[in-house]
């Protein structure tokens, strides 16, 4: 067996390659499909944003090729990401909070998905960062600034991920189904989804696509429990205590074919399996999803040591994805959840025989270059030995620079691929 952290690190490698082999098969395919029906006259729209985005975009324009002169539409990539991908337009959105580009970019999607007639087909390509990077709120009197508030306290409300989408979805133009119900006229909608949120495809990127049933007296419970009234931007506050916020379409109203192409359960089972054929008793059962980074360590290695306890002469290991909460100070070092996450676990796992792995599949933790960290029963004291604290360092949320300077991080760059974070945790026999 190779060394426990290069393993790690190739487990991480090839899950990123599984993903993005099925991202593309799956684009081709269904692209396919479409380029099959498509008609002697019918134009086909693909709109596509997302942290997986231009991947899928370029693969779905390889397979269209044949009727390039009929494809057009939209792709909406991250912050400064304004490559040219003709035929489409490109339009930079905001991430982690949206920008102007985001509000341009929901105003055009909403343009081409309503001019889009019977004979078109219109290609959906969603993935995990939509909610930013396309965006657009209810009512046009909403300044930019008024919105980023808005989802900065929905995102430090500490509620889970399905119960900001709830809110967001009823409060913007585009989610719970409205960007799909603008494309009603097409002949033909499909919507492919690379997911980074647990549960169905409702939830990437908020459901602009597909039909979601929210209510108001559902907005109106959230906004009272999680204290977000002051939150919400003034134009809408009356309308909302007025139910005055008009439904999400629902049923026929949002129609088309949805395929889910790739999604953490995929990265977790590969990596499991990567593991297992390496020699390694494998459980990939374990949830700690959208725990308090801290917990979800000690809960880690509570089920590692009772894994190890039941195989004490045999490497065992622990899979696991999905997201973390971390609290954040008032002023905020460089790092992310993963980071955080890792260095927490080199001080937990301090001269102990396990190694650890936590990183982000699209390549980019939090304010920092890296995807995540390896850490080991070492870690801990080669940081004292150069006079690094990590309890300072978690107490500023600034995991990065200690775990870079101790060559720790991962750091991929961006990688066309959002799943969530995997986290494996290796033991090896005494």
């Amino acid at each position: 067996m190779r060394p426990p952290a290069e393993l790690l690190k190739q487990v991480f490698r090839s899950s990123l390659d599984l993903i993005s082999d099925q991202i593309d098969n799956g684009v081709h395919r269904c692209a396919g499909q479409v380029l099959d029906q498509a008609g002697a006259e019918g134009r086909v729209v693909v709109i596509a944003f997302g942290k997986a985005s231009r991947r899928m975009a370029d693969r779905a324009l390889q397979t269209l090729s044949p009727i390039a002169p009929r494809v057009s539409g939209l792709l909406v990539t991250a912050n400064d990401d304004d490559a040219s991908l003709p035929p489409l337009e490109v339009i930079p959105g905001g991430h982690p909070l949206p920008n102007d580009g985001s509000f341009a970019a929901a105003e055009r999607a909403l343009e081409l998905a309503r001019g889009a007639g019977p004979d078109d087909a219109v290609l959906f390509l969603v993935s995990g960062g939509g909610s930013a990077m396309l965006e657009l709120p209810i009512d046009p009197a909403v300044t930019i600034e008024e919105w980023r508030g808005l989802q900065r306290a929905l995102i430090a409300s500490g509620a889970s991920i399905e119960r900001v989408n709830a809110v967001r979805m009823r409060l913007s133009a585009v989610k719970g189904g409205r960007l799909g119900a603008a494309a009603s006229r097409a002949r033909d909608v499909r919507t492919l989804f690379v997911s980074d949120v647990p549960g169905g495809v409702e939830t990437v990127a908020s459901g602009p696509t597909v039909p979601c049933r929210t209510n108001d007296d559902h907005l109106r419970r959230d906004l009272d429990e999680l204290g977000l009234w002051e939150a919400v931007p003034s134009a809408l506050r009356a309308r909302a205590r007025a139910a005055d916020i008009p439904q999400l379409p629902e049923g026929e109203q949002v129609r088309g074919a949805t395929v889910t192409l790739a999604d953490a359960g995929h990265c977790r089972k590969h990596a499991a399996t990567t593991l297992s054929s390496a020699g390694v008793i494998v459980d990939d059962e374990l949830d700690i999803d959208d725990l308090p980074y801290d917990a979800a360590a000690d809960r880690a290695l509570e089920h590692l040591e009772r894994l190890a306890r039941a195989h004490s002469d045999r490497t065992v290991a622990v899979v696991t994805t999905g997201e973390l909460s971390v609290p954040l100070p008032s002023k905020v070092g460089v790092g992310g959840r993963n980071l955080q996450f890792a260095l927490r676990c080199a001080a937990a796992i301090a001269g102990r025989p396990i190694t650890a792995i936590s990183c982000g599949t699209d390549g980019i933790d939090g304010n920092s270059p890296a995807a995540g960290a390896v850490v080991d029963g070492g870690t801990a004291q080669r940081a004292a030995a150069v006079g690094l604290d990590i309890a300072e360092h978690l107490q500023r949320c600034d995991a990065y620079p200690l775990l870079k300077q101790l060559g720790c991080t991962i750091e991929p760059g961006p990688t066309g691929v959002n799943v969530r974070d995997l986290r494996v945790f290796l033991a090896h026999p005494n």
